[in-house]
């Protein structure tokens, strides 16, 4: 993948907002890039008891089949939505780690167990230096950029608390600080979503006017992805 653009937005403080956009390139390669780093587990270290590290394996191996499966239904020019979601999902991961040198956590549905109904997050991350958890989610639209549809169900998961009840399965990658930290309301989010041709201003310019953005400035970090798929 390449950043093609990355702008802090100052005028938003205390809320530090970042904006992201990422070209995949070659979407077959990049494909093949998102499953060997999900089939990396080297993630189960960090757990202490063998039969956690047995349970975890177990989740993590049948959901990278379920992702291995729905990428082989790719063409070398177009993806899926379910598939489009997983890259959007593992390219602003891996954007805040490579570029803001956040902690590197597995996507969601490797380490939680999937709960009825919408899940809730698709990944996390948190800012090494103020102890704070980014609480992300991702979507793929096929004909429109997505940020109609991540930031209201961004709103909507803290809402239903569903941040919060992300904590426990956090607590092996998280600093304590930052997971207190996030269950006082400390916490950041990032809203990562497909893009078209719409320029990286006129995108910028119409998400600060939507009620949900202007929502979740009352947080520590605002972090913007636009994944041009």
């Amino acid at each position: 993948m390449r950043i093609t653009d990355h702008k802090v937005l100052t005028k938003y403080s205390p809320a530090k907002v970042q904006f992201f956009r990422i070209d995949p390139e070659d979407v077959s390669a990049t494909l093949e890039d998102i499953l060997r780093i999900l089939m990396d587990l080297s993630w189960l270290s960090k757990f202490d008891q063998d039969y956690e590290k047995i349970a975890f394996t177990s989740r993590a191996q049948k959901t990278i089949a379920d992702i291995k499966n729905k990428f082989e239904q790719c063409t070398d020019d177009s993806i899926t939505k379910d598939a489009g979601e997983y890259v959007v999902s593992e390219l602003a991961r891996e954007t805040l780690i490579t570029q803001l040198d956040y902690l590197d956590i597995p996507l969601d549905e490797l380490v939680g167990k999937q709960r009825s109904g919408n899940p809730g997050f698709d990944f996390h991350s948190q800012n090494k230096i103020t102890d704070t958890v980014i609480f992300g989610e991702a979507k793929y639209v096929s004909k429109t950029t997505a940020y109609s549809s991540a930031l209201p169900q961004i709103v909507e998961f803290i809402g239903d608390g569903k941040d919060v009840e992300d904590l426990p399965e956090l607590k092996p990658f998280c600093t304590p600080s930052a997971l207190q930290r996030a269950a006082n309301g400390i916490k950041g989010f990032s809203a990562a979503f497909s893009a078209k041709s719409t320029g990286t201003d006129r995108i910028i310019e119409n998400i600060v006017k939507r009620k949900d953005f202007q929502y979740l400035l009352q947080y520590e970090e605002i972090i913007l992805v636009a994944v041009d798929l």
